[in-house]
């Protein structure tokens, strides 16, 4: 049994992994069109070689480097090097535009550079004269022309490593054992919906106190496999993608890219997912489609399936035993519905994680009454991840869970959500003004973490969130709305991409819309619309009947005050090269405001 008073950092934690497991497997990835393994011992030498290669390089202890890849295996491995040899990772969302990775990059004080293809070098070429501290930059895939001054494959860096390990086989083991668990580590950069991005100072200290207590919570051990496929530079896939499996040793599922996932689900069937709630909205989404598209006896069969997981669910949740009746019902449901929908997940899922933003209820009861169970979590960067967690068998659909162990949260007098723990971070690189904001001493000199949310516990101890403290709209009517609970209840419609309610001040409330893409062009095939693009489709008169429809349909379940009285869609999606959205598709609500406050307007004028 692994002690954490002894393997006290995450580099000394994955380094007993190596030493006592090292021929399990503990990572699968996709190669040249094929799944290959790698074991705790071959995870090892990986990051060996690349550690030793970054000392050979001159990387000295608390340095920076970036990492601007999609999540894949070489991301981790160039992760747990950097932190072996008590560098610090900066991670760089790859999406992130030119003017985006110069300002992480220049902020981190990186020195070095790992990117992931030709892409990420192109980028990196056409801002590094504005980054003289950066010194080399090392590519993951193959890249065009071969030489170019400081830069060289991570195949040729690795044997660089190699040939440094030989020379100098101890340096390495005294640098981990030299860790401290309050060393800083990484970086983790906000999404910055307003403002540049903050760096949140991440140790060791910070991830253990998170993922130490998972296993426990899911009962997830070396058994299971999680499929990892959201960005690594996000605190949540970092997590659970990446830190977890160093308490639970659990196998983890590299997909090939986001859009990969949901095949990459099917052919490797995992037990377990984490997803946010736009991952879960698209499922739900394809799911509703596809019984649109069904036959009458098909939906009238999935319409009683679903029925039936709803009266059995409901039954198991109040404690009661169900008929054997209701058993032989539920039974049939499952054979008939309920598995193919296991099915689209791989048909091994135990249940399924869902957090960095709210999730609309709507979409956890579907997936409760088929037999796939989402446990809301809710964290932030700067808790790195974790507050509070819904749990096996007492979870609370609508609150974000019970308070984390060894966590403390309090509810201000305005309502906002404070909260104690050693996963808090000890502030923002570089950005004192804004630690002070986040962390605030009490009158009795006790330091809590401001989280910005506003909510409420329940007498149970269930955390409920209201909405981001600066989102909330006062209504002219002096009604207080919280935007995001109906933005995902729209976002339920399959015909809905992305959604942003405005009414602040205002007689009503209005919301800007965006149409899934796939969704509506299916609509026009069916109904025989002409259009030209995506566009042009949003003025046909069919298309804005179909969406007020949706709405209209959505706004029952809402009181008077919360109801979308107007809507205006947009030609295209929220867009991030636009600095509409973040990196994590948070919508950047004074952007898009500015941006389209000609459509706002046009709705309360008339």
């Amino acid at each position: 049994m692994m002690d954490l008073a002894i393997y006290n950092t995450v580099p000394k934690v994955f380094w007993y992994h190596v030493e006592n497991h090292t021929d399990d497997i503990s990572i699968w990835h996709k190669q040249k069109g094929l799944w290959e393994s790698k074991t705790w011992g071959e995870y090892g030498e990986y990051v060996k070689d690349i550690a030793n290669a970054l000392l050979d390089a001159g990387i000295q202890k608390g340095d920076k480097v970036s990492v601007i890849s999609l999540t894949r295996f070489e991301w981790v491995v160039v992760d747990l090097a950097i932190m072996s040899i008590g560098a610090v990772t900066a991670p760089v969302y790859p999406s992130n535009t030119d003017d985006q990775v110069k300002y992480i990059v220049d902020h981190s004080q990186s020195k070095f550079v790992f990117g992931e293809d030709q892409e990420q070098l192109d980028k990196i070429l056409g801002i590094w004269k504005d980054l003289p501290s950066i010194n080399q930059l090392v590519i993951f895939e193959k890249y065009f022309p071969t030489k170019i001054e400081n830069v060289i494959s991570l195949k040729s860096f690795r044997e660089n490593g190699k040939s440094y390990g030989l020379k100098n086989p101890d340096e390495l083991e005294k640098r981990i054992q030299e860790g401290n668990p309050k060393d800083l580590i990484s970086f983790i950069y906000t999404s910055g919906t307003t403002g540049h991005p903050k760096a949140g100072m991440i140790n060791s200290d910070n991830v253990l106190a998170v993922v130490k207590h998972l296993p426990q919570i899911y009962g997830i051990s070396e058994k299971d496999s999680i499929i990892a496929y959201l960005p690594l530079s996000h605190i949540a896939e970092r997590d659970l993608g990446h830190f977890m499996k160093l308490c639970s040793g659990n196998i983890t599922i590299f997909a090939e890219s986001l859009e990969d996932m949901p095949e990459n689900l099917k052919q490797t069937g995992p037990t377990v997912m984490f997803g946010t709630p736009r991952v879960f909205e698209k499922f739900y989404a394809r799911i509703n489609s596809g019984v649109k598209d069904a036959t009458w006896l098909q939906k009238t069969i999935f319409n009683w399936a679903l029925n039936i997981g709803k009266i059995y669910k409901t039954k198991i949740n109040d404690g009661e035993k169900p008929s054997f009746l209701l058993k032989a019902k539920h039974y049939m449901a499952h054979f008939f519905i309920f598995q193919k929908i296991h099915d689209i997940f791989g048909g091994k899922i135990r249940f399924m994680i869902s957090g960095a933003a709210p999730i609309s209820p709507n979409i956890i009861h579907f997936f409760h009454w088929v037999g796939l169970d989402i446990y809301e979590v809710y964290g932030m960067t700067e808790t790195t991840g974790l507050i509070s967690a819904n749990r096996m068998g007492r979870a609370k659909i609508g609150s974000v869970g019970e308070i984390y162990l060894d966590t403390e949260v309090r509810i201000a007098a305005d309502g906002e959500i404070c909260t104690r723990g050693a996963q808090n971070i000890v502030g923002y690189y570089r950005n004192e003004d804004a630690t002070q904001e986040l962390l605030i001493k009490d009158q009795d000199g006790i330091e809590w973490l401001h989280t910005g949310d506003v909510g409420h516990i329940d007498e149970d101890g269930y955390l409920f969130i209201t909405d981001r403290k600066k989102d909330l709209i006062i209504t002219a009517g002096g009604k207080n709305v919280a935007p995001q609970n109906i933005e995902n209840l729209m976002k339920t419609s399959s015909f809905i991409s992305q959604t942003m309610v405005y009414g602040d001040r205002k007689p009503y409330l209005t919301m800007l819309v965006t149409l899934d893409e796939d969704e509506i062009a299916k609509f026009a095939r069916d109904k025989k619309i002409l259009y030209q693009d995506l566009g042009d489709l949003t003025k046909k008169q069919e298309v804005i009947d179909l969406i007020h429809h949706e709405i209209s349909s959505l706004n029952k379940g809402l009181s008077s005050y919360q109801t979308i009285k107007k809507f205006h869609i947009l030609e295209e999606e929220l867009d991030q090269d636009k600095d509409e959205v973040t990196p994590t598709l948070k919508v950047k609500r004074k952007v898009v405001i500015a941006h389209y406050q000609h459509f706002i307007n046009e709705m309360y004028s008339s």
